[in-house]
């Protein structure tokens, strides 16, 4: 979340940046940035009930009709990072935009879906779901939030299908080649094999977004998906990613929302690609 990643006098230093790279208007940066309400202010306002379900506590959210189940270790701030980021349209993080929203029985896939809740969200409205998160903690709430109305796979995204593993901590790991906890990672152009077209990905997979977009080519060739990724993190660069989905499909249009200054980088929150 952009606010925890830099202050919000840093946003507006992130603005003023000579080495900023794509337009925002300063009423943006202040209104949704340096005065946008914190996700303790705004989560809760999603939470309708919380439930002591053994190892899990089974949570209702505002609008959405299907249970999410939480593990009970993870500290409900959390928790309601991940409404404000996946529920609150205001939100910089928020993934459907006008020109990227997932429409009535499409196939969505959620690359880095940690608890789940963009995934739920769009639940009734998709054809098919697909989550893909390879934290181990969110194995037993994953399985019982979604059940078998989608298919969740423990597995990371990336360019190749190879063995790797997961460091950092439960919802911020990165994959790594050396540090952390084993890992499978396929790609999509894989997983497209078996699940069909893909009209929808959404990606938040922590720096991981070049890669997930290089094995991820013949999907976007075949099926021209709308895209909602992160572009904030360290390592992203959104004129790459831009580059590289438009040198497989040059029709695509695009939008960069938010801003953030991570790792003394300015950087859009999101990138949005849509035909």
């Amino acid at each position: 979340m952009p606010m925890r990643i830099a202050s919000r006098t840093g946003l507006l230093a992130g603005y003023f940046s000579s080495e900023r790279d794509f337009p925002i208007p300063l009423t943006q940066v202040i209104g949704k940035g340096v005065l946008q309400k914190t996700c303790s202010q705004v989560g809760p306002a999603y939470v309708e009930s919380i439930v002591d379900r053994g190892s899990l506590e089974e949570v209702r959210l505002r609008g959405i009709v299907d249970p999410l189940f939480w593990p009970k270790e993870i500290d409900h701030w959390e928790l309601h990072k991940s409404c404000t980021d996946c529920l609150y349209p205001a939100h910089w993080h928020h993934y459907e935009v006008p020109e990227t929203t997932v429409e009535r029985g499409e196939n969505v896939v959620d690359c880095g879906a940690a608890e789940g809740i963009f995934a739920l969200s769009v639940l009734r409205r998709a054809a098919r779901v697909a989550v893909f998160e390879p934290w181990r903690g969110f194995r037993e709430s994953l399985r019982a939030t979604f059940g078998d109305r989608a298919r969740v796979r423990e597995q990371a995204l990336g360019s190749r299908p190879h063995l790797a593993r997961l460091s950092g901590s439960s919802l911020y790991g990165t994959v790594s080649e050396t540090d952390g906890e084993p890992i499978e990672v396929t790609t999509l152009d894989r997983f497209r094999q078996e699940f069909g077209p893909v009209n929808f990905i959404k990606a938040d997979v922590e720096g991981a977004e070049h890669d997930l977009l290089e094995g991820a080519r013949e999907t976007l060739l075949a099926d021209k998906p709308k895209l909602a990724m992160t572009c904030y993190h360290i390592g992203n660069d959104w004129q790459y990613m831009l580059q590289l989905a438009r040198s497989v499909v040059p029709a695509y249009r695009y939008r960069v929302k938010g801003l953030s200054y991570n790792g003394s980088r300015v950087r859009p929150v999101m990138l949005h690609l849509w035909v």
